[in-house]
Formats: structure tokens, sequence, C-alpha cells
């Protein structure tokens, strides 16, 4: 499908999954933002539409994934939920703990001279404790309702408001995940106070790219798809 300045962001990596990459480097949010126009984002951005355009057209198209590979655009609901739960909560739990162990040796060397440590510190446990909840929320109702009622054998539907309140969490995520981008310094590297800090900053930039893709999962596919059985 030929793109277009028109195109939405959701629609732009779910027909070329290869595009994701270019995005994300481009700082164009296609998961909470996915609804945005290619056109609207760039203008936001200080970007130039056709040029980004021109840029994805030169990715080429991405193979066919492979039988390991989730092709999220096919997958039922219930594949779907599945998915969210072994390929993103589970890991990203391990991770969480994981950087909350670096953070916390970070900032007890280093946090003295260097206070935008412990903000750092600060904005993450507050963006764990959210998807922590979140994690729970979704795994004990919203994806057996999900399940359900792509199964049809539960008179019950799936609550809007709750899908809004996942919505409005993947919001705060993504609200979370700018600050700790603008306070590490976009994620870089060679100014690294040690070898745990870059660890510590590596980890931070990988669980923001994991973050995205997860979001972008549920807020441009699982969710759109439940709705549409519910309208």
């Amino acid at each position: 499908m030929p793109l277009a300045p028109g195109t939405t962001l959701a629609d732009l990596v779910l027909q070329r999954p290869a595009s994701a990459d270019l995005l994300e480097r481009l700082r164009l949010d296609y998961c909470c933002g996915g609804r945005r126009t290619l056109a609207e984002a760039c203008a936001e951005r200080g970007l130039d539409a056709p040029t980004v355009i021109a840029m994805v057209e030169a990715l080429g198209e991405r193979p066919q994934p492979g039988p390991d590979v989730h092709d999220v655009r096919r997958a039922s609901i219930a594949d779907l939920c599945d998915h969210i739960v072994h390929a993103h909560h589970e890991p990203t739990r391990r991770e969480l703990t994981r950087i909350a162990e670096l953070l916390d040796r970070v900032v007890r060397v280093h946090g003295g001279r260097h206070p935008e440590l412990a903000d750092l510190r600060r904005v993450f446990t507050g963006l764990r404790t959210e998807l922590e909840e979140h994690f729970d929320l979704e795994e004990a109702t919203v994806f057996p309702a999900c399940r359900a009622l792509e199964a049809a054998d539960s008179p019950s539907t799936v609550d809007d408001g709750v899908l809004a309140m996942c919505e409005d969490s993947h919001e705060f995520a993504g609200e979370a995940l700018s600050a700790m981008s603008e306070l590490t310094g976009g994620y870089e590297t060679e100014q690294a106070f040690c070898g745990t800090h870059r660890a510590l900053v590596e980890a931070l930039q990988q669980f923001e790219l994991d973050l995205h893709q997860h979001v972008h999962e549920e807020n441009n596919v699982l969710f759109p798809r439940v709705r549409e059985r519910v309208a």
C-alpha cells in the first residue's frame, strides 16, 4: 500500500514493521501517538513528511516473518493476549527488577555529584509501580474478558472504560519514558560515569524500545479489534 502524509503512524508500522526502528530514531511516537498522521507527527517534530516517506520507502519491504516471529496483524485476540503476556509482561517484570537494582547502585555511588540520578530513580519507580498494577489488571480482568468475547462463551462484554483506563496508563508510561530519556541525555553512553552507569543507560534505552512495541500492539492492534466486536 502506498504511503501518504495522511497515513497514521500506527498503520505505517502495521504495514511496514521495519519502519519502527526509523520512527524511533526520528522520535516519532507510533504507540501512544499512533492515531496521528505522518504529516501531523512530522510537523510537531519539525520534519518534512515527504522526506520521511522517502526514507521509509528506501527501507524496502521486510521479508515475511518466519515461524518463530509473531505476526500481530494476523493473530487472533486470544493469541494477541497470550503474546503480550509472554513476550512483554513477563520479561518486562524481570527487567524492572534489574533496572531498579542498577539504579540503586548508581545513585549510591554517583548521586551526590549528580542529583539528576535521584530524579531518574523517582521517575522510574513511579513508572514501575504503574506498569506492575497495569499488568495485573490486564492479566486478571482485561485479557480474560477479551478472550471470552472472541470465544462468544460469555454474555458480558469488554468495558470500554477499562480499555480507556489502560490507554491512560500507556500515556503515563510514555510521559515517564520521555522524562527518563531527557534525564539521561537521550541515553547517551559516551559520558557514562562507570560500567554500571553505562549498563543502566543501555538497559533503559532497550526498555523504552520494548515498551513502545508493547503499547503499539495493545493500542493499535488489540484494543481496536476488541472495540470492533463490542460496537
